[in-house]
Parts: structure tokens; C-alpha cells; sequence
């Protein structure tokens, strides 16, 4: 076996570790999460240090460690600066790798999530409409549960099946997507969803990214798909999300 290696990622966690050091959890196109340790990164004088910033896509070499591989080199590819200067892209881009990290055990996730990742961020480091950064975050989570085996169903009630009519419907997060008015009864955990709301969904849903970059969705349309959202993600994760409640600090 291999002593060394390579391998490239995007900085996803970074905790310190001992006087000196960082556990780093990467996204790796081969290898899916993963974390390594960087020693003496927080040394003043460590050349790895600004390289092993959260968010950068870089490439990495690694000698094999017992418990955990160590760093030894790092190429920046991208820092995403645009992103780092604007606060509620910050944020947002906390929220991206929370979703990463909380959903994805060590060793999971590969190249299609690496790439959503990273196509995810790249939109938001050149978007300036603020409310189509909202949507290009709204995309992310829905491709994102979908290629972790929690895509919400949109079509149709998600528990009898029946087509969903355009009296008021309800997102349930238990049943994993829209359920008729009639079906509610059964569900101790859904909401209120409006007709426009389904209809970003589902064109968010089934879009690639050409299309999703051209579609405009008013700040209050954008609020509620935020709420259904975060409703379903914190359902799934039986916790609140940490960036949820960075992004209304932000707001506020």
C-alpha cells in the first residue's frame, strides 16, 4: 500500500486539535468525506496554514497515518473570496457545508455530490441578486436530499398517491413531500405549502442549472420555499440547523 497520496476537496470542517493542530474534514471527488490532520497549522509561521482555510478547493497530499492521514503539502484551486467577503454568503456557504457534513459518515458521498458542491459554490461566488442567491441555495438542498436518498415527493401526495388538487396543500416531513388536505389528519408534522411554492419545487427539482441560474422568485415566494426547506432538513437531522440561526443573526 501506498505511503502517500494525493487527493483533491473542498474544506468542509475544521477543528482545532492539541496546541497546534486542526482536524480537517474534506469532500473528496474519489474518496467522499474524509478528515486528516494538519500539524502545527496554527503555528504562526505554518506555510499550510492560509491554504487550509473552510471552503477552499484544494489539492492535497497526504502520508498515511495509524488513526488519522497527516497533511503534508497544499495547492489552493480556489479560495472563493467573493463569497468570504460578503457576509450572508458566508452564511450561506455554512449552510452548504453544514448539509455536507451532517448528512454524509466518513468515507460517503464521491464525485456527484463533490461536483453539486462545488458547481453550488461556484454560483455563489459569481451571483449578485440576493434573491437568486436564495434560489441557487434552495437547488442545492433539493439535489443535495435527492443524492442522499431523501428527495421529497412533488408530483403527488406523498402518502395515497393521489393527485394533488389546487385547494391547500401541506408539506409534510414525515411522509417526505406534499400531502392533500385529506391526508393531513395522519401527519403530526407538516405545513401549509402554497401553489407557488410547488411550483418552484418542483421546477428547482427537475432543472439543471442553466435553467434554475434564469428563474426570479420574489423576496416573500423565496421566504416561504426558506421555511419549507429548513422545516424538512431539520426534520431529517432531529436538530436545528447552526447556519440556520447564523443567517437570521445576520438578518437581523
Amino acid at each position: 500500500m501506498a505511503r502517500t497520496y494525493s487527493a483533491e476537496g473542498i474544506i468542509i470542517k475544521r477543528i482545532n486539535f492539541g496546541e497546534a493542530d486542526r482536524l480537517i474534514t474534506f469532500l473528496s471527488r474519489y474518496k467522499g468525506k474524509f478528515t486528516a490532520i494538519a500539524k502545527g497549522v496554527r503555528k504562526v509561521a505554518s506555510r499550510r496554514g492560509p491554504n487550509l482555510e473552510l471552503l477552499n478547493h484544494v489539492k492535497v497530499y497526504f502520508a498515511v497515518g495509524k488513526n488519522l492521514d497527516v497533511v503534508t503539502e497544499v495547492q489552493t484551486l480556489t479560495t472563493f473570496r467573493k463569497i468570504k467577503d460578503d457576509l450572508f454568503k458566508i452564511g450561506f456557504s455554512f449552510h452548504l457545508t453544514e448539509m455536507v457534513d451532517e448528512f454524509l459518515a466518513e468515507g460517503q458521498g464521491g464525485r456527484q455530490i463533490f461536483n453539486l458542491l462545488l458547481k453550488t459554490l461556484n454560483l455563489l461566488q459569481e451571483e449578485e441578486n440576493p434573491e437568486k442567491v436564495k434560489v441557487i441555495l434552495h437547488a442545492f438542498d433539493l439535489k443535495f436530499l435527492e443524492n442522499v436518498g431523501y428527495k421529497p415527493q412533488l408530483l403527488s401526495c406523498a402518502k395515497c398517491s393521489a393527485k394533488l388538487g389546487s385547494e391547500q396543500n401541506f408539506f409534510s416531513a414525515e411522509f417526505g413531500g406534499i400531502i392533500g388536505q385529506n391526508c393531513r389528519e395522519n401527519s403530526l408534522f407538516s405545513t401549509p405549502i402554497s401553489q407557488d411554492a410547488i411550483k418552484v419545487l418542483r421546477f428547482l427539482q427537475s432543472k439543471g442549472w442553466q435553467d434554475i441560474k434564469r428563474l426570479l422568485v420574489d423576496a416573500s415566494l423565496n421566504s416561504e420555499v426558506e421555511s419549507l426547506s429548513r422545516f424538512y432538513i431539520e426534520y431529517l437531522m432531529e436538530k436545528e440547523l447552526k447556519s440556520a440561526k447564523f443567517i437570521d443573526q445576520i438578518r437581523n
